[in-house]
């Protein structure tokens, strides 16, 4: 089983966000001399902060390995019809090289992301890969990811009987495995033929050699 870290929302005993996943993320950023660096982290950080209420988001908040001041990544959620989408995203992040490296750079997200992170009504989503594109150019990665908003828990952790909104990438994925292996099958009964096919015509040949 993947171990991955666990963030959650909770308001007086009600844990409405939670937060199953692997997050490494990419950066882009000038440094004094004009040129561009390129910065990969990880977030294994704590939830630090978060809302139950109609907006609700989530922060995390981590140690980025090169300065002593904590990253935040901020997640905020809508909800429609019992279901609830990604609605934006920021990184506050302490670069640095920079000129005044005691204020923070905050990436927004590019107004061209895809946020294909949405789910049917009372389901959670699940995806094995899915991005928060800035603007920029840095991106987050969120791998083996469950997470739910707009929920009403009791617990921290997902029930056991959860259902699942599972995301396209996954759905092709799952779709593509038996196309893949009914081709290999396929091919395997080719090649079993052909081989029958040619030990009978060497088989012939001998016989009527030995004639």
């Amino acid at each position: 089983m993947i171990t991955c870290s666990h963030y959650t929302v909770t308001r007086n005993g009600s844990t409405c966000i939670i937060l199953d996943s692997n997050i490494t993320g990419i950066l882009h950023y000038n440094k004094t001399d004009n040129s561009t660096e390129e910065f990969k982290f990880n977030i294994t950080g704590r939830m630090s902060g978060g809302s139950c209420k109609e907006m609700q988001y989530l922060v995390i908040s981590f140690d980025s390995g090169i300065n002593k001041k904590e990253w935040n990544l901020t997640i905020y959620f809508n909800q429609t019809d019992d279901s609830f989408q990604i609605s934006n995203f920021t990184l506050r992040a302490y670069l640095p090289f920079k000129a005044n490296v005691t204020e923070p750079h905050v990436y927004v997200m590019d107004e061209h992301a895809e946020l294909g992170v949405n789910t049917d009504k009372n389901e959670a989503y699940k995806c094995s890969e899915v991005v928060l594109s800035f603007r920029d150019g840095a991106t987050v990665n969120f791998h083996n990811t469950r997470l739910i908003a707009y929920a009403h828990l009791n617990a921290t952790e997902f029930p056991e009987n959860q259902k699942y909104s599972i995301c396209q990438l996954d759905v092709r994925t799952s779709d593509l495995v038996p196309i893949v292996v009914g081709a290999c099958l396929a091919t395997l009964v080719i090649i079993v033929l052909i081989a029958y096919l040619v030990g009978r015509a060497r088989a012939k040949r001998q016989g009527y050699a030995s004639v």
